[in-house]
C-alpha cells in the first residue's frame, strides 16, 4: 500500500487562506508538486468566491486530489480524497451557489464545475481551464456558462 501512495502523492491537494483583505482574496494552493497562490475576483463573483472560501475555512479541500483530468481541456478537484483502500470518497458538500459567467473560460483560469443541465449547481469541485475554453468548448455560454472566479497568478 505504501508504494501506492507514494507514486498517488502527486495528487494531493490542501488549500489555505494566505490573506484577506477588502480589496482581494488570495488563496494559497499547496500540492505535492509545489505552491502557488491565486488571487480571487471578489468583486465581481462574490457569491462564487464565498462558496469557494467556506470549503478553503472549513478544511474541506485538505488532503483531496485531482480526479479529473482531460488533456488541452481542463483538470478538476475539490470533490474527492484517497481513503485508506486508496478508493476516491466524496468530500461534504454544502448548497449549491448562483452561477456567475462573467470571465471568459480562458487557458488558466479556475471555475466551478456543475451537473449538466443545471445551471446553478456547483458545490464544492471547480477545474482549472488548460486551454481557451470559453470559445472552442464553448463553457462560456452553454448551460448558462462557468463561473470563472480566478485569473492570474501571485506566484
Amino acid at each position: 500500500m505504501s508504494f501506492l501512495k507514494s507514486h498517488l502523492s502527486p495528487l494531493i491537494l490542501t488549500l489555505g487562506l494566505a490573506a484577506f483583505s477588502s480589496q482581494a482574496t488570495i488563496v494559497e494552493f499547496q500540492t505535492s508538486q509545489g505552491n502557488f497562490k491565486v488571487n480571487l475576483h471578489d468583486e465581481t463573483t462574490p457569491k462564487t468566491v464565498e462558496n469557494f472560501l467556506k470549503y478553503v475555512t472549513d478544511g474541506d479541500y485538505n488532503e483531496t486530489v485531482f480526479h479529473r483530468s482531460v488533456s488541452n481541456f481542463v483538470i478538476q478537484a475539490g470533490g474527492y480524497s484517497l481513503n485508506d483502500d486508496l478508493e476516491l470518497a466524496g468530500i461534504d458538500i454544502d448548497d449549491p451557489v448562483i452561477n456567475e459567467p462573467v470571465y471568459s473560460n480562458v487557458r488558466g483560469t479556475i471555475a466551478m464545475a456543475k451537473r449538466s443541465g443545471d445551471i446553478n449547481s456547483a458545490t464544492s469541485q471547480w477545474f482549472f481551464n488548460l486551454n481557451d475554453n470559453g470559445s472552442s468548448q464553448r463553457l462560456d455560454y452553454t448551460e448558462g456558462g462557468y463561473s470563472v472566479f480566478w485569473g492570474g497568478s501571485l506566484g
